[in-house]
């Protein structure tokens, strides 16, 4: 699980601060949002002034852009778990009628499009399920609040689904099932953002890149080898480097934010 470490510096703090603009967390000498270049106050202090009475005064017939509101927001990974339990338990019931049904396959793809997305809900296993759901537990509410709900489900989903399609794409033989590209595609995301956050991989503390690291080359290491292991590699890594490239755009699109509030 993750230590009490600044999210700026790495120093392990006993008691460390945690930003209400931004969530994250600071040692002393960062706890202050201009020494951490908080985005969350940023973001507060950007958005536009409205006047109550220019908007009183506006036409009653103008058009307005719809908006979409997430309920209980920041609390998504955990309800993901549930759905994800509830399947497994779903699953172990009905099988093989229930896999069968909601897999992704290349042959079922057109018939069974909804398996682009129902498939990150199957598991093929007691440990399978364990792992995956044991990582979203820890690191899935860290990127939930640092990048907000709507874009952790978007990321979520759409490296999932992705993770899926590059495996079948290359190995269309077989069914996929299982959220781990989705997972890798949300430690690629945090290595980016919290690339110095220390970890305990089977009670040895590293950080979070170094453990992204070990366990790309776990995944090449059969792809390069050839050898079938059941493990969907392809889709692990896959995952991974959108959860890489989409941390690289939100930590650069913070620094652009940032550089334009200090103009």
């Amino acid at each position: 699980m993750p230590e009490n470490r600044c999210d700026v510096c790495g120093v392990y703090d006993l008691l460390p601060f945690t930003c209400k603009y931004c969530g994250g967390t600071f040692c002393a000498t960062h706890r202050l949002p201009e020494n951490h270049q908080c985005a969350g106050l940023r973001m507060l202090k950007q958005r536009p002034f409205v006047d109550a009475k220019s908007v009183s005064g506006k036409r009653k017939g103008a058009m307005k852009m719809p908006t979409l509101t997430l309920p209980y927001s920041g609390h998504y990974a955990y309800i993901l778990i549930g759905i994800t339990v509830v399947v497994f338990i779903l699953q172990s019931l009905l099988n093989p009628w229930l896999t069968n049904l909601f897999s992704l396959s290349m042959g079922t793809l057109l018939t069974r499009p909804w398996g682009l997305v129902t498939s990150i809900f199957l598991h093929g296993s007691i440990l399978h399920i364990f792992f995956n759901m044991l990582a979203l537990f820890f690191f899935g509410p860290i990127l939930e609040q640092r990048i907000g709900s709507k874009s952790f489900l978007g990321l979520y989903f759409g490296g999932g689904i992705l993770a899926g399609l590059a495996q079948i794409a290359l190995f269309p033989q077989y069914p996929v099932i299982g959220a781990s590209g989705a997972i890798f595609c949300v430690l690629g995301a945090l290595t980016v953002l919290m690339p110095h956050m220390v970890i305990y991989l089977y009670f040895v503390p590293l950080k979070m890149m170094y453990v992204t690291v070990l366990f790309a080359i776990l995944d090449l290491y059969p792809v390069l080898t050839g050898s079938g292991d059941g493990v969907a590699h392809i889709a692990h890594l896959t995952g991974l480097a959108i959860g890489l490239a989409a941390g690289y755009w939100y930590r650069e699109k913070s620094r652009v934010r940032n550089a334009r509030w200090q103009v």
